[in-house]
């Protein structure tokens, strides 16, 4: 980074975020003789960016040149700081004015995962440069003095990676420690300069909890854009909804418990049901992965949830004695199919209801699930669909959850909710198995829900929500007399575990409810086109019939 902590910028890049075409910024610079002049930084010329960004406020955008949602009279300067970010200056206060919206965290993520993150994404290091952000918005956040006393400073060098590495939590500073000593002396000019710009933009947070919005959509940005190969931090917002909106119905936990914590995403979205309640809970999360411990640790911290952090290598085995039976809520998102780890022997654990293959650990994951929860517990699981129906160790297993009375949901979700992955997965409803629990099972089958929210990406609507959850309610309140309903877009429906044993205890929703209203056609319309099929074949048959005639004629004539 250069002495000023202002970000600077290509022509290329003015033009990209100006909206124009390369050559007009050429002709701006060679026809104006105000335009701003470039600085040289490794043998490039750059621009300054409020300077560039002024210079472009006295240019207002041709009408026919607006995009959807620019007013007439909107300038290539405003077009410009809304791309990058810059902060508008107020002269008469000498600081950044702002004005918070919904979307402006996210235009902020897009913001940081553009032009600067693109000298880290060349060189293969983008995790190393998401790091960085993450820790950046954090101490933005969460220590503003700390961040202003930096921020004045306007270098880059050693002693800021140093002194912020020390601001971190107790459980991120292992990671914080590594990717510290991976960077010590070797950031290049351009590295440096991408986070000025970084930097320059983070600084515009105006509140801590901008800072936390704006934590949680990097992962969502980087989660979307790198697809498969990303480590999926997080489990999507409107599904997330949905497991808190489930497992807190009627209830207000005060021990919450994710046994795979990715980034805490899950106890956020907890902890914002809860403000409408009580914030009274202790909350715990444990992962064997220590990346997560180090982004669930600065998200939390951001949205001010106070928690205990256990780093676990042996998960998802049984949770020790004196873990056990400890947790009201206990919310997660685990890997699908994993793997048991080498040197991890699945068979010689406790397990309460039977050792699960080692080639896949999904239903170890649930029982882990439902051996923490206490007396009155309930679990709001994510399961991939295999574990609801294949067979050997663990049908045996899924039995003997459904005979203890654990099992009191399963809810089957649309494909291509996760960034990383096209797969449908479902909901497991677990509870703490007590004798006077009812084995039967609620099922929801909502396969057909949901909307395109990108070309690759669905999301679950409001009214899926809402949908799901006043269905669920219905079960609860009378679990005996419910039969279930269908509507366009999901079915629901129960069976006993008499069934169940005769399905040999698979829990695919499709095989307990009826199919929804939509793929039951109605009788009359069948018959209606039936009839305009036919009459449109027996057309058909008298064309065929008049061509037939036709080529024996033109044959005859031809003899």
């Amino acid at each position: 980074m250069t002495e000023a902590a202002e970000p600077l910028f290509s022509r290329s890049e003015i033009a990209e975020y100006a909206g124009v075409k390369r050559p007009a910024v050429t002709n701006w610079e060679r026809r104006h003789s105000d335009y701003p002049r470039p600085v040289a930084v490794e043998g490039s010329e750059l621009f300054r960016g409020q300077e560039v960004a002024a210079w472009l406020s006295t240019r207002v955008i041709p009408v026919r040149s607006l995009l959807p949602g620019e007013a007439a009279g909107t300038t290539y300067g405003d077009r410009f700081r809304r791309s990058v970010q810059l902060p508008a200056i107020d002269d008469r206060a000498g600081t950044a004015a702002h004005g918070h919206d919904a979307a402006q965290s996210e235009r902020m993520a897009h913001a940081l995962l553009g032009a600067p993150f693109e000298p880290w994404r060349q060189t293969g290091r983008a995790s190393e440069y998401l790091q960085i952000l993450l820790i950046l918005v954090f101490v933005r956040g969460l220590m503003p003095e700390e961040w202003r006393a930096s921020h004045q400073e306007a270098r880059w060098d050693r002693n800021w990676f140093h002194r912020f590495s020390r601001l971190l939590p107790e459980e991120a500073r292992p990671v914080g420690d590594s990717l510290l000593m991976r960077l010590d002396d070797q950031l290049s000019e351009s590295d440096l300069r991408a986070l000025g710009h970084a930097e320059w933009i983070i600084n515009s947070l105006d509140s801590r909890a901008q800072a936390a919005e704006l934590f949680e959509h990097l992962l969502l940005v980087t989660a979307e854009r790198e697809g498969p190969r990303s480590s999926e931090l997080v489990t999507p917002p409107s599904l997330r909804r949905l497991m808190v909106e489930l497992a807190t119905d009627r209830s207000t936990p005060t021990k919450v418990y994710d046994p795979y914590c990715r980034s805490g995403e899950l106890l956020t979205e907890f902890a914002r049901a809860r403000t409408r309640v009580t914030p009274t809970y202790e909350a715990v999360v444990s992962t064997p992965v220590q990346y997560h411990q180090f982004v669930t640790a600065l998200n939390l911290g951001l949205h001010d949830v106070p928690f205990k952090s256990r780093l676990d290598h042996d998960l998802p085995a049984p949770p020790a004695a004196a873990a056990r039976r400890m947790y009201d809520l206990v919310l997660s998102n685990p890997p699908f199919s994993m793997r048991a780890r080498y040197g991890t022997g699945f068979d010689q654990y406790d397990w309460p209801f039977g050792a699960p293959p080692r080639h896949n650990a999904d239903l170890g994951w649930l029982q882990h699930v439902v051996e923490s929860l206490a007396p009155g517990g309930r679990a709001v699981v994510v399961m991939a669909n295999g574990a609801a129906f294949r067979r050997g160790r663990e049908k045996d297993i899924r039995g003997r959850l459904l005979g203890a009375g654990a099992v009191d949901a399963v809810i089957a979700l649309p494909r291509n909710l996760f960034s990383s992955t096209g797969v449908a997965v479902s909901l497991w409803l677990l509870r703490c198995p007590n004798d006077d629990h009812t084995t039967d099972v609620f099922f929801l089958d909502a396969h057909d829900a949901g909307s395109m929210v990108t070309r690759t990406l669905r999301a679950l609507t409001d009214a899926d929500i809402t949908d799901v959850i006043s269905e669920y309610r219905s079960w609860r309140r009378a679990p005996r007399g419910f039969e279930g309903r269908r509507t366009a877009t999901w079915s629901s429906g129960k069976a006993t575990f008499a069934e169940l044993r005769d399905n040999d205890f698979a829990l695919e929703p499709t095989r307990y409810v009826r199919p929804s209203d939509d793929k039951i056609p109605d009788p009359e319309s069948v018959l209606t086109d039936i009839g305009q099929l036919y009459e449109r074949l027996r057309r058909l048959h008298g064309q065929a019939q008049d061509v037939d005639e036709q080529v024996k004629q033109l044959l005859n004539g031809m003899t």
